[in-house]
């Protein structure tokens, strides 16, 4: 039976909720508190990137995508310091997204896809339950074909969402672009998260 799990994809999309959440919440927080626009951007940058860090230590896993989302954060955060530019530190974000989109696209190719290993955590302390999962990627070419179209889904949705939010945050005021990007993001992944239900009830259908 050649079924991956729908728990991977509802796993990365809470993720993602909370991400987005703390980092808006930081950032009208810190307007709140009288702060100017790039103030707020950066402590809402700042708590992303720590929340990146504690999830890879929590997990005790410090994986090839938490390190890429770490280095984007870093690097993002730099120039945005350096530059001193409220824009473009949100625009940064869509740079993150885009670097989480790209990822999940390679590991279609290389390696296994993260949604592969999204599931696979969600096995954590079942070693039963692993080595099956593991003996089926081995066993069955349906099964790691199915998780190849999910995490290309994934990626070609994020990549879309990074490109699409761009403009988005050059049009608009600081305060109207911080919530219509949060918006997006979160529009995108609720859009994956259905899809990716409906994938896993038709694989399930068909090997009834």
């Amino acid at each position: 039976m050649s079924r991956p799990t729908a728990n991977g994809p509802a796993a990365i999309l809470l993720s993602l909720v909370w991400d987005v959440g703390l980092s808006l919440g930081a950032y009208f927080v810190a307007k709140w508190l009288g702060a100017d626009d790039y103030v707020a951007l950066l402590a809402g940058s700042v708590v992303a990137l720590l929340r990146v860090i504690w999830v890879a230590l929590r997990s005790r896993k410090f994986d090839v995508f938490a390190t890429v989302m770490v280095g984007v954060f870093g690097i993002g955060l730099l120039l945005s310091v350096l530059t001193g530019d409220a824009k473009f530190m949100l625009a940064k974000e869509s740079l993150v997204t885009g670097a989480a989109g790209l990822a999940f696209v390679i590991s279609c190719f290389v390696g296994k896809p993260l949604i592969y290993h999204a599931a696979l955590r969600m096995r954590e302390g079942k070693p039963e339950e692993i080595a099956e999962f593991e003996q089926k990627w081995a066993d069955l070419p349906g099964f790691r074909r199915n998780f190849r179209i999910m995490s290309a889904v994934w990626g070609a949705g994020l990549l879309a969402d990074a490109v699409g939010r761009i403009p988005v945050i050059y049009s608009l005021s600081t305060d109207a672009a911080v919530t219509a990007s949060s918006a997006m993001l979160i529009a995108v992944m609720v859009l994956l998260s259905v899809w990716n239900g409906w994938f896993v009830k038709r694989i399930q259908a068909r090997t009834a």
